[in-house]
């Protein structure tokens, strides 16, 4: 019987990852971030643009993983994936946090970066949708209440 709501707790992570992590984060990323940088003279093939489109798309395919578990039941093939995804998350965090988000500040001047912001949040808006955003932090909220974390 404890199995139903722990489903309930899978499915909206995988809502979260496919909306977060991959449409407004990555969605980011790869539409203004990357291509400004290539513009910059960064290499994408070999160079750290193409580091990371490479972990956007292994992210995407455990994502797909997790979904296919969830939809056979299979919570052990899910945690396998979520496990690899979480490992991988780990380590694209770190690039980006010590080397492309370095890089970025280094090559875009503060002009540039502003219109970046605007254009980050218009794509928020009308690729993520109306009021996802405070959705998502809720769900995050009402987790964090769920398992007992502060």
């Amino acid at each position: 019987m404890r199995r139903k709501p722990l489903l309930r707790y899978y499915g909206e992570i995988l809502y979260f990852l496919k909306v977060f992590a991959d449409k407004c984060h990555h969605g980011k990323e790869e539409n203004y971030l990357f291509k400004e940088l290539v513009g910059k003279g960064v290499a994408n093939e070999g160079g750290p643009v193409g580091v990371m489109l490479q972990e956007h798309d292994e992210g995407r395919e455990y994502i797909a993983q997790m979904s296919q578990s969830l939809d056979n039941k299979d919570l052990d093939g899910f945690n396998s994936a979520a496990g690899q995804y979480s490992d991988l998350l780990r380590g694209h965090i770190e690039k980006e946090n010590n080397v492309l988000f370095i890089l970025a500040d280094r090559l875009i001047d503060d002009q540039a970066q502003s219109l970046m912001f605007e254009q980050f949040e218009q794509h928020e808006e009308n690729v993520v949708g109306h009021g996802v955003h405070e959705k998502l932090h809720s769900m995050i909220d009402n987790w964090a209440e769920a398992f007992g974390v502060e």
